[in-house]
Formats: C-alpha cells, sequence, structure tokens
C-alpha cells in the first residue's frame, strides 16, 4: 500500500499491519485489503455498530468484531496484557469512515479545519490532553472525540500502532533515544504540519 514514510514503533511487520487494516475494511465495509488489490468480505451486519457502542475498552472485549480481530492477529500481538489495548482500538477504529493513507495519525490532527483558516482541527489543547491521557480509558474517551474531529477520516494503521506504543511507555517500555518516543514523535508531525500553513498564511 503506497503511503508517507510512517515509522512504526509497535507494527513493523506487513503482515501485522496487514491484520488491521484488513480487519477493519472488513468491519467497515470496505472490502479492498491493505495490498489495495485483495477482495475482502465484509464482516456481519451490526459488528462494527456494536462495537461503536463500547463505552469502554473492557466493554469492546466481548464483542463479535473484537474476536474477528484479535484471533486474526499475529501471535506475537496477542499479548495478555495488550487485550485491553486492542478493545481500545478495536472500539475507535469502528468509529472510522474512511483510511486517510496520506498521513500520521498526528499529522492529520494539525490540518486545517478548512483552506485558509489558520486553524487545526485538533486544536493544540485537546492534542496536549490526548499526549497526556493518564489511563486507557481516558484515552479512549478522547481518541473517539479525536477520531469526529476529522471527521472519520484517518490513517488506520498510525492511529493503531499509536495506541500499542502509549501502552508500551505506560508500562515502562520507554525508547532510550528521545526522538522515538511517542510524544516527540506526535509533536514532530504536528507541529511540522501546523507550522507549514500558518508561516504561509503570515506571509500572504
Amino acid at each position: 500500500m503506497s503511503e508517507p514514510n510512517i515509522h512504526y514503533r509497535v507494527l513493523r511487520d506487513e503482515a501485522e499491519q496487514a491484520a488491521v487494516f484488513n480487519w477493519w475494511s472488513r468491519i467497515s465495509g470496505q472490502g479492498i485489503g491493505y495490498d489495495g488489490e485483495t477482495r475482502l468480505s465484509p464482516s456481519g451486519s451490526g459488528v462494527r455498530g456494536v462495537l461503536r457502542r463500547a463505552r469502554e475498552p473492557q466493554d469492546a472485549l466481548l464483542t463479535e468484531g473484537f474476536r474477528h480481530l484479535w484471533f486474526g492477529l499475529p501471535d506475537r500481538l496477542r499479548r495478555d496484557r495488550w487485550m485491553p489495548v486492542w478493545g481500545c482500538i478495536a472500539a475507535v477504529l469502528a468509529d472510522v469512515r474512511e483510511h486517510d493513507g496520506g498521513a500520521s495519525f498526528a499529522l492529520a490532527m494539525a490540518r486545517e479545519v478548512e483552506p485558509g483558516a489558520g486553524k487545526p482541527r485538533v486544536s493544540e489543547m485537546r492534542f496536549s490532553q490526548l499526549q497526556h491521557s493518564t489511563d486507557l480509558t481516558e484515552l479512549h474517551r478522547r481518541l473517539r472525540r479525536t477520531v469526529q474531529l476529522l471527521r472519520r477520516r484517518v490513517h488506520i494503521v498510525s492511529l493503531a500502532d499509536n495506541v500499542l506504543h502509549w501502552s508500551d511507555e505506560r508500562h515502562g517500555l520507554v525508547d532510550p533515544r528521545p526522538d522515538r518516543r511517542l510524544a516527540v514523535r506526535w509533536a514532530t508531525d504536528y507541529f511540522t504540519e501546523l507550522a507549514r500553513y500558518q508561516k504561509s498564511a503570515n506571509t500572504q
């Protein structure tokens, strides 16, 4: 699949990326595989709707949609401590209508509300709040709001990888290199995009 230079922290293998994307493509009714060519059979009616009604990540664990995701993942990704995290990912991705292959999740948050508006779709305050989510339930709630602000169009694999990365760091798996930490990666993408159009607006 053609996409910009997005660096994955957890989903480094193409088979792992495809497992997440193809699951979303099935429940959303898109029917196109990660390779852009394979036709996929959609999930049963209502699977996505049940996931969207999950109020907390734990609620998603009891759904058919989550089971399809969990048992479709490569063995390496089915760690016990990651199960609630995958519940969060499943519930959030169920809200996404369209895959945005042209931008990482963080960069998409900084895109202009409308051309020439000079304001990001996700404000700096909301961006900071999302970064500082203290637990999975709070992260889940803020991610769903973010997806709505992005008009339910996001990079599927980037979002999933970011949630797994967030979880790893909460469990003490912090990369010694600052540039590989989630907060730095997010800030780099977000503020680079923000500066791009705000600088352009100031020179006009």
